[in-house]
């Protein structure tokens, strides 16, 4: 097996806002959750480098959801000998579906420690649009 040539470096929390909604009232019905990501992505000039940022807003437009979500993650990108074809794929689905595997805990542990349900977020296809 061979190390790629795109690494990241020291993905982190960068924000993260959680408010449960005092009106939710739980029943039997399985409420679907409405989630939006948005992906940010900053080269660094000329250099091999970029920062990624993944956004999560959860719920934001609903009155009767259990609970609203913003969370930011990021991570320092790096890579060498790629074209640039590459490098725009590999940042733009690869980078957020990584930090989607950093936010997933996140998210989970601050549900976790309200007084409703565990919420695990599902996987998401970046590379659909």
């Amino acid at each position: 097996m061979k190390q790629s040539k795109f690494q990241f470096i020291n993905p982190y929390l960068k924000e993260a806002e959680f408010k449960t909604n005092p009106d939710f009232i739980p029943d039997d019905t399985e409420f679907v959750m409405q989630n939006s990501f948005h992906v940010h992505v900053r080269r660094t000039g000329k250099e091999k480098r970029a920062n990624v940022e993944l956004e999560l807003e959860t719920n934001r437009n609903t009155n009767n959801a259990p609970f609203q979500l913003h969370v930011r993650v990021a991570s320092d990108f790096k890579w060498e000998d790629l074209d640039e074809d590459t490098v725009e794929k590999l940042l733009n689905s690869n980078a957020p579906a990584l930090l989607l595997s950093y936010m997933r805990p996140i998210v989970a542990n601050l549900t976790n420690v309200s007084n409703l349900p565990v919420y695990n977020l599902p996987f998401v296809n970046f590379k659909a649009e």
